[in-house]
């Protein structure tokens, strides 16, 4: 009889991306929003982790909030913050999430403060009249701080203007880069292989066959995955496996892959992916201080630039702040970013 051939085949693991999916769920009082409900965290996760993204939302939020606020309002809360303040940070939590909260306080008919409010602590009901907060989301929690929603018509009592932006037609807001999640996630990845290959040394590609006999079914399982842990996905580039035989006549042999070049594969990603961000953004790299591969920084381009993204991007998202918080009683003006200043500057 001949000797039987045994093998196995695996498949790797799918990476878990951001889910913006809205689920209502028995028993609870909030919406749930994305997996786990831990979608807008995900979101700041990959804001603190993708360098390209982050240097796209501090610039349009610096584009945004231009020069500074004009308003007749100074310190708004007790916590000695300006409306101003207030106003940037709100800035902020939209670009990353599509979205802003804040908290006010009412007295005598009048806004007495306001505060701004973690967006990604923020839940709602389904019929949008009452807003949870809550610092800690786990996927079992249930137990969350409760909020009346912003009216026109509230004048007591303590409320949250809660802004999901016009491009949602659920609960919760999208961002601007909603599009683009899947090449935010790869920037980030991107940057972790390259971390390890250089800190680990080269990436394991190989064959290894053990030739001390057919394991049973749990042993084979066990040690796919041992294998899978050791050398599947970037925090694994340029991992080594540790062997353990009884004699040299059951040793295991290693026998190495060809390099495919995979950094070099990962390099010509990378200029896809940042070009996937910046379309979400409908924005250029030369506006974030970023030189174009063809001809470097030029003034000129930056500037044609600006132009653009400042009618098409930045003051519509201006107007929306300054139409939100009218409706909240507060009359404010952004002192707009000029193209001038940067060339005056310059000479």
């Amino acid at each position: 009889m001949k000797d039987k051939l045994s093998f196995s085949v695996f498949e790797l693991e799918k990476t878990d991306m951001p889910d913006a999916k809205e689920v209502i769920r028995s028993g609870y009082d909030y919406v749930s929003w994305g997996k786990d409900n831990r979608f807008p965290q995900d979101l700041y996760d990959m804001y603190q982790n993708s360098a390209i993204l982050q240097s796209v939302i501090n610039g349009t939020a610096d584009y945004v909030f231009g020069s500074g606020v004009i308003s007749a309002f100074d310190v708004v809360n007790d916590k000695y913050e300006t409306l101003e303040d207030v106003v940037k940070r709100c800035v902020f939590d939209y670009l990353i999430f599509g979205g802003f909260a804040v908290q006010l306080m009412y007295k005598g008919g009048k806004v007495e403060a306001i505060y701004w409010l973690d967006f990604q602590k923020c839940r709602r009901s389904e019929d949008e009249k009452k807003v949870f907060y809550s610092d800690d989301w786990g996927k079992y929690a249930r137990k969350a701080l409760e909020y009346k929603a912003w009216t026109p018509d509230t004048d007591k009592g303590t409320c949250i203007f809660y802004y999901k932006g016009h491009k949602t037609r659920g609960i919760y807001p999208v961002p601007m880069y909603i599009g683009a999640l899947k090449s935010v996630k790869i920037s980030t990845e991107i940057s972790n292989f390259h971390l390890n290959n250089i800190t680990k040394g080269f990436a394991s590609n190989a064959i290894i066959s053990f030739n001390n006999g057919e394991p049973d079914e749990d042993t084979k399982a066990r040690i796919e995955k041992d294998v899978k842990e050791k050398f599947c996905g970037t925090d694994n580039a340029g991992s080594f496996l540790l062997l353990f035989n009884e004699s040299k006549e059951n040793a295991c042999e290693i026998a190495k892959i060809q390099d495919d070049k995979f950094d070099l594969k990962y390099d010509a990603l990378s200029k896809s992916v940042k070009e996937d961000i910046f379309i979400a953004f409908r924005a250029t790299p030369t506006l974030f201080g970023l030189p174009n591969e063809n001809n470097g920084f030029s003034k000129q381009e930056y500037l044609e630039s600006f132009e653009l993204y400042n009618k098409t991007v930045v003051v519509p998202i201006q107007k929306d702040f300054e139409r939100a918080f009218k409706a909240m009683g507060f009359v404010i003006k952004f002192k707009t970013f000029q193209l001038d200043d940067i060339s005056k500057t310059e000479e």
